[in-house]
């Protein structure tokens, strides 16, 4: 990802996508539409903003090709998934 000086950094999938994985990672598991509105309440309380839907969409996208998500029948789920485990391998 490029970063954008000219844009502010809260705009950043880097931060977008740590929200949605605070939100996720207290239900684990939420419909897109109930997740889009959970995004933009926090958004609006902490910086008085809300984002677009497409930024949304980008950030899903990010966490996804990350596999830190998974969405199926419009309900996104949070994948913990661990580190230096020696069952899956993972680093």
């Amino acid at each position: 990802m490029i970063i954008n000086t000219e844009r502010n950094p809260i705009f950043s999938l880097y931060y977008l996508g740590a929200v949605v994985l605070r939100i996720l990672s207290s239900c684990h598991s939420m419909t897109l539409d109930k997740l889009y509105d959970t995004l933009n309440e926090e958004l609006y309380y902490n910086h008085k903003i809300k984002i677009h839907i497409n930024f949304f969409y980008y950030t899903l996208d990010w966490l996804f090709i990350q596999s830190l998500i998974k969405i199926e029948n419009r309900k996104v789920t949070y994948v913990n998934r661990k580190t230096n485990n020696k069952e899956n391998k993972t680093i």
